[in-house]
């Protein structure tokens, strides 16, 4: 046993200024490799809209996102995360109507040592339409399984404000519930229920849920 340690020992010992230095090599070559150099990366980035007057709402986007290519020294794309780069619009200037907008670089905003080399696509298209307020009669809609045990007792509010483009409200008086559904057993029920908001672009409700009494038939 002794004389195998003593083995170890004379393998480690001998050339051990070679073995040093073969470890500082390696140490320098990593971190040449991983803190040094160029690179180039495409991701996709959403673009951010700022700036709309209060009086307009987005009705439509697209693309909502693209595809931005960067270059930078690797020891900053290592440590890049998705927040730390925006694709950023200005819409202080822009009014009602439908928009083909072009995207360059003064768009982007990037971690001071990278560079943006390429947007696809080079443009967005934007839909805007005014904002109206506008009350609408909430109407309950209870899960067909139940139509036949249970009936709609009350419903508050009866009203809400809904805010919302133009567009998708003119033709609108009332809105219903999402599908009322649970594991009902006593004679009556009471549910907060949210409201199916889909096909109005909206800005704001209130309130945001409604509180329906349901009770057996």
């Amino acid at each position: 046993m002794k004389e195998k340690i003593k083995r170890l020992l004379s393998y480690i010992i001998r050339d051990i200024r070679l073995k040093i230095l073969s470890i500082i090599l390696a140490i320098l070559f990593w971190f040449a490799v991983s803190y040094t150099g160029d690179t180039k990366m495409t991701i996709s980035v959403p673009v951010t809209l700022n700036n709309l007057a209060r009086q307009y709402i987005i009705k439509n986007t697209d693309p909502d996102s693209v595809l931005l290519s960067i270059s930078g020294p690797v020891s900053i794309m290592k440590n890049l995360r998705a927040r730390d780069i925006k694709i950023v619009i200005d819409l202080s200037e822009i009014k009602e109507g439908r928009y083909t907008l072009n995207l360059s670089r003064e768009n982007v905003i990037l971690p001071n040592g990278l560079k943006a080399e390429d947007i696809k696509p080079d443009y967005i298209n934007l839909e805007i339409d005014g904002v109206i307020e506008k009350r609408l009669k909430t109407v309950a809609r209870l899960d067909k399984k139940w139509s036949d045990i249970y009936k709609i007792k009350s419903l508050y509010p009866q009203y809400v404000t809904v805010e919302g483009s133009r567009e998708s409200l003119k033709d609108k008086d009332t809105i219903e519930t999402n599908v009322i559904d649970g594991n009902f057993l006593g004679d009556e029920e009471e549910v907060d229920i949210g409201l199916d908001t889909r096909g109005i672009t909206l800005k704001r409700i209130r309130p945001e849920t409604v509180r329906v009494i349901l009770k057996r038939m």
